[in-house]
């Protein structure tokens, strides 16, 4: 009988995967709200630590610092020293749990080397809890039935991103009870009690005592009103990370798609083959850098962008930016999960790329003079980024073993990407360029990836011509290193 059975699977190596992989949507999708719900929340927490714009972006240096630390260290240790499934289980709660306690740190300190530490800490957990769990799933399904359940699990990420801009708005001042000018103050020697001054003497102009109680009660006491998103986010962590703990206890077993003795033979191939597609991998890492820097141009600019640029949005309208954006990145993902059974991963990349870049054109075009330009734009390029990660990702997978070493470059590429771009859209932002220069930068970049995506492909089909062959893995190995 087939009743109970999932992928082929036995009964009980089905119900393992039936508890697993809710436990990682719901993790994952915790991710996604700890990691977006700095961006909307990010002109306050500025004023909160006495910084300006293009300095409080060091949280995302910072944060993507710890997490490319973490990939990396986790891609060396998960495979090849915890290799017990209670072991692998209880290094994903730990992680998981770890970056959601982080998280509530942030809002509640005033100090900004407290808060930047706090992220990369946050981060460093979270790095490595996405490089175990996303490599867990390969070595669970194997390359072929994995893609889906890839997608699925960056979607999950990308609905927590769309939630987070959500669960943000309640807890936001009202637009009477702030000044923008010192919000979206461009000097980084600004000081905390100067900022404060300026807001008290611009509010007592236009309100009464209400709306200095209202500012006051958002930014102090106990627990700060701005501090909620990112308690709710990082208790989400918490409670959802226990799921791990509970399924290591439960016995069932866990099902591998690589038998150890498969698994041994594969990393020493892949060892040697990798000497000989060094220039491969360097692309990918390339590649990498530049999809995670597009998608943090807008993590931590969408709403600063719609607030202090050229449209000087209120700050509901502004944090809709982020929402359009988190929003067709959600969306993004989950008809990747649906497409990924349909079309190729290269064609899902080369059709991903090609949209973007007619939404940066877009973008470049009228978002400094059209609310709903920005809106349409900002969607349309959050829905065809977010293809990018899990589509190469399985495009990779399909050639090589990504399940020891090689699952962390994927992750340590995106971090340096990630770590490196909010100071630069930051700092051309408040520069003489103007705010429209992220847009520009933008555009630049989604050219960047096509024409590394290009060497990527023509490079590959000369190295991995086993791709279009169904064969085992280790046949495909065989085949590879004959063909070079």
């Amino acid at each position: 009988s087939t009743r109970g059975r999932m992928l082929g699977l036995d009964r009980e190596s089905s119900i393992w995967l039936g508890i697993y992989f809710p436990v990682s949507w719901a993790t994952q999708f915790g991710h996604g709200m700890v990691t977006t719900v700095v961006g909307p929340t990010q002109p306050y927490l500025a004023r909160n630590t006495g910084v300006a714009i293009d300095t409080v972006n060091f949280v995302w240096t910072f944060g993507f610092f710890g997490f490319l630390i973490g990939s990396l260290i986790t891609g060396f240790i998960y495979k090849k020293y915890i290799t017990s499934a209670r072991g692998k289980l209880a290094f994903l709660f730990i992680n998981i749990c770890l970056s959601g306690i982080f998280v509530i740190v942030l809002p509640l300190t005033s100090s900004f080397p407290v808060l930047v530490t706090a992220r990369l800490v946050q981060h460093f957990t979270l790095g490595a809890f996405m490089t175990a769990d996303a490599g867990l799933i390969v070595y669970l399904l194997g390359p072929e039935k994995s893609p889906p359940f890839t997608m699925l699990q960056h979607a999950l990420i990308g609905a927590g991103f769309l939630v987070s801009t959500f669960l943000v708005r309640p807890f936001l001042p009202a637009e009477e009870s702030i000044d923008k000018s010192v919000l979206c103050n461009n000097n980084s020697t600004v000081l905390k009690d100067d900022i404060q001054n300026a807001t008290t003497t611009a509010d007592s102009a236009i309100l009464d005592g209400s709306a200095d109680d209202d500012v006051e009660a958002w930014l102090s006491g106990s627990v700060p009103l701005i501090a909620w998103p990112f308690i709710i986010s990082g208790a989400w962590c918490i409670v959802f990370s226990f799921g791990f703990l509970v399924l290591s206890c439960l016995p069932y077993p866990m099902p591998r798609y690589y038998s150890e003795q498969v698994e041994t033979e594969e990393d020493k191939k892949s060892g040697k083959s990798s000497k000989l597609t060094t220039l491969f991998f360097t692309l990918v890492f390339f590649y990498y850098f530049v999809t995670c820097g597009i998608e943090r141009i807008y993590q931590p600019m969408a709403s600063t962008f719609g607030l202090c640029g050229p449209l000087d949005l209120s700050p509901s309208q502004a944090v809709a930016t982020d929402s359009f954006y988190n929003g067709g990145f959600m969306c993004g993902r989950l008809a990747s999960a649906v497409v990924a059974s349909l079309l190729l991963p290269r064609t899902m990349i080369i059709i991903s790329l090609i949209n973007c870049i007619l939404a940066a054109v877009l973008l470049c075009t009228v978002a400094g003079t059209s609310m709903y330009g920005l809106y349409i734009g900002t969607a349309w390029i959050g829905f065809f980024v977010s293809w990018q990660f899990g589509a190469c990702f399985s495009w990779v997978a399909a050639k090589v073993n990504i399940t020891g070493n090689l699952s962390s470059l994927f992750f340590v590429s995106c971090g340096f990407g990630s770590l490196a771009t909010p100071p630069l859209a930051g700092y051309i932002f408040t520069s003489s360029l103007g705010a429209m220069s992220i847009m520009y930068l933008t555009l630049i970049f989604c050219i960047l990836e096509c024409i590394l995506f290009l060497c990527m492909y023509l490079l590959a089909r000369s190295l991995f011509q086993c791709e279009q062959v169904s064969t085992p893995p280790t046949e495909k190995f065989d085949c590879l290193l004959e063909k070079q």
